[in-house]
This record gives structure tokens, sequence and C-alpha cells, in this order.
């Protein structure tokens, strides 16, 4: 499959230590290439960029904060200068990410797809948020030889959830995006399974029929997410989990991923 697309399905969060907790929540999330997003904006009625719409992306959202007036693909470049990665092999990068709907976005999670000559896969790179508006990097440049579905991993340095400090690395497990959207994130410290989250969606076109009727359906569905991390919260505090405090203010960075020797995205998820 080709093109933007939405990717229908259910975010899964599970807790191991040190009580065992778990989420559901029905979600959905835009797929589309970062060169298309002006096409988009022209084409379709519902979706709009950089300005209000039932459903619509602000360049601003994503990136440096600090570089509000830049375009995402010129941050996205720079980004990838990190790693060395010539801009002129970079044909296409493609975004998984929840849009705008109704004005209101939180994004805990953005993926971005970096493609070379011929669909190759030459890096991805995870944007995370916490809910103290700060934002970083884990970029995975893709070794020769290997794709997005090799196992790749990183040590934590971002804080996220106030129940768990710094410690530990993260496992990801992801896919391209074809007929099916899979992202399964893995938190380890010591080699104990902390927690594991995942989403998985199923592909469904684009089309102004489609924006319209699931902004109609779940017109707070990314406020959602942002009081479902809330409303969760209250309940791990109700466990006794114990609660770290937010350390000094994150100055905007990337940190490099490696791959897991001998692994692969073959799995089952932890549900």
């Amino acid at each position: 499959m080709t093109g933007a697309r939405i990717y229908k399905g259910q975010v899964f969060h599970k807790r191991f230590s040190p009580k065992e907790h778990q989420l559901k929540y029905k979600v959905f999330t835009l797929y589309a290439d970062v060169d298309e997003l002006e096409e988009l904006d022209k084409s379709l009625k519902f979706f709009s960029l950089n300005r209000f719409n039932f459903m619509c992306l602000y360049e601003k959202d994503y990136g440096d904060p600090r570089l509000k007036e830049k375009s995402l693909k010129s941050k996205l470049l720079d980004l990838l200068d990190q790693v060395s990665i010539e801009r002129d092999k970079i044909k296409s990068i493609k975004m998984l990410t929840y849009p705008r709907v109704n004005g209101y976005v939180f994004n805990p999670l953005t993926v971005f797809y970096c493609f070379g000559e011929n669909d190759e896969h030459l890096a991805i790179i995870y944007e995370v948020r916490n809910t103290f508006r700060e934002r970083h990097n884990y970029i995975y440049p893709i070794p020769e030889g290997k794709s997005f579905n090799d196992v790749h991993h990183v040590d934590k340095c971002f804080h996220v959830s106030p129940f768990f400090d710094r410690k530990g690395e993260y496992r990801f497990k992801i896919e391209e995006p074809g007929k099916t959207a899979r992202v399964i994130i893995d938190y380890l410290h010591n080699g104990e399974m902390l927690m594991t989250a995942n989403f998985i969606g199923e592909a469904i076109e684009l089309t102004d029929k489609e924006v319209f009727f699931l902004c109609l359906r779940a017109p707070f569905m990314t406020m959602k997410v942002f009081a479902g991390i809330l409303y969760e919260a209250i309940k791990l505090k109700l466990k006794g989990i114990k609660v770290f405090k937010h350390p000094e203010k994150h100055t905007y960075q990337s940190t490099i991923a490696i791959g897991v020797k001998g692994t692969s995205a073959k799995y089952k998820e932890k549900q």
C-alpha cells in the first residue's frame, strides 16, 4: 500500500512492576509522507496543514520547539544530519502520528520512517513527549543489510511517567506500515520487563468521508489520550506506586538507538 491513510486500532499498555496495571484505548492515527501534506491540504475539505479544521497537522507541533517557523521536513533532515545520513539519500519521510482533532492534540509518540532509493530503510525517528511539554528523539540509523523490522534498543534518558525513573532501556519492535501498522515498545531494567506498550491498527482510506465521521464519532479523541494519562496516574497513585519527581527541565535533544544482535520483529504481543 502507498499514500496517506488512517489507522484505526488500539493502544495497549501493561506494567509488570512494581505492581501489575494495564489499559486499553481505541484510537486512530494518521500515516502520511511529509512531502504530501500540502497536497492533502488542497485535496481534502476536512484536513488542513497549519490551520484549523476537523483534522489538521501543525508543523510546529514536531521537532525542535524553538524552530517554530522552520518546515517539518527541514527539521527532520537536521536530525538525520546528526547521525551522518546525507540529505540527498533521503527520498521520503513518512510519519505515524495523532493528528489534531478539532484543534487539540497530545502526541506521546510520533514515528518517522525515513526511506532512500527503492524504498530502502534508512532511519527511524521516535519523537517522544511528556505532559511537561518536553520532547526527546530516539533515532535509529538502520545498519547496512538491516530494516525497520530488526529489534533495536536505547537507554532511557527522558522522563515520561512519574511512576518510573530514568533507569533501564527501551526495545523497539516495529514494521513498515502497510495494511496494518504495528509499534511495540518494551521497557526493561537489568533484564526485567517493567512495561510493554503497543499500538496496532488497521488501514482505512484517507477520504473526506472517513475524516468527517471519525472526527464526529470521536471529537475529543486526542484530548482523551491526555485525560487517560491523568486518569491512569490517579489509579496508579491509589495502588501505592512510588512517584518520582520530575527532574530538571529537559533540553530538546536526541539519543541514538542501536540494533539488538540476532533479533528481528517476529514476536507476540504481551497482553
